[in-house]
């Protein structure tokens, strides 16, 4: 696969006048710049078609454009077209044109992805956010939300390419992927930084368990404590799948099952129909406070 690197160097005072704000409420990163890949387009997000004789001058119209966030140019009919959208958004929609080449500020590595036809699990956001609740809505609005920590950590398996300082699910602290793994950062982070968005499991995740407790009569409030994790309270045999996946945990908590708790780790004092299947351990003597065994939603 062919990479193209265009660097559309300017002094830090040109780039903040162009980028201290913009229109949209985003603020890029001050070393904007293009990466390209080789035959390839992302259609349907075109809104200016200019006539120019180099590549230069294209990534430079896109460059000073707050609507820009990506183009096409075709050396061979000196066309620029600047984009409102990034394959990060559209994984599945870059497609092959000959002659015609894509940039974008998604690094090369990402694009590689693309072109291999594999569906990313994540992405960043178009534009970079101060606050974390800024990120999260515009998660929101493409109908994803901010990663969680499992989320990341499974990306980082599949060959995700590394980020800068980005806002995840959790408000106190900020996440990077890198070659080797997902690291994380206490704020205050005072540069604006970019969301990881995930989009709903699509196959197996293991439980995650809410950090707040909550009271044996309080459904509703378990619910939610589920839906902020992308999740929902386990079933029985959801718990039977994880444990058959190698999920363990000597953790008691609630699940879907009302005014019951369960823990992952076999039934070696239970039995009957306080032992699911012969593996999961469910008692009808719970707590009255307890945290909740949480299943990610799947699509």
């Amino acid at each position: 696969m062919l990479f193209l690197l265009l660097l559309l160097p300017m002094s830090g005072l040109v780039t903040e006048a162009f980028f201290g704000s913009h229109s949209r409420g985003c603020s890029w990163g001050l070393e904007r710049y293009f990466n390209g890949v080789a035959n390839r387009v992302l259609p349907g997000h075109g809104y200016c078609n200019l006539t120019l004789p180099s590549l230069a001058m294209c990534g430079m119209e896109c460059f000073i454009d707050d609507r820009c966030l990506t183009f096409h140019y075709s050396e061979g009919e000196r066309r620029c077209e600047l984009n409102g959208a990034t394959a990060s958004r559209y994984p599945m929609a870059l497609i092959e044109r000959a002659g015609t080449d894509y940039f974008s500020p998604e690094q090369p590595s990402f694009a590689e992805l693309l072109t291999n036809g594999r569906e990313v699990p994540i992405r960043l956001t178009d534009c970079w956010y101060h606050t974390h609740a800024s990120a999260a809505s515009e998660c929101r609005r493409t109908g994803q939300h901010l990663c969680l920590q499992w989320e990341l950590d499974h990306a980082s398996k599949e060959g995700y390419p590394a980020t800068p300082p980005s806002w995840y699910a959790d408000p106190d602290s900020q996440a990077v992927l890198t070659e080797t793994g997902v690291t994380y950062h206490d704020l205050p982070l005072t540069a604006p930084s970019p969301g990881l968005c995930c989009s709903l499991p699509m196959t197996y995740r293991d439980p995650v368990i809410t950090p707040q407790s909550y009271d044996l009569a309080d459904r509703a409030g378990q619910v939610r404590g589920c839906s902020d994790l992308a999740a929902h309270p386990c079933t029985l045999a959801e718990l039977k799948e994880a444990y058959d996946h190698g999920y363990r945990s000597l953790y008691w908590g609630y699940l879907a099952t009302p005014n019951r708790d369960t823990r992952v780790d076999g039934c070696t004092h239970h039995k009957d129909d306080e032992c699911y299947q012969g593996t999961i351990a469910n008692t009808p003597r719970p707590a009255t406070r307890k945290q909740v065994y949480c299943c990610p939603n799947r699509v």
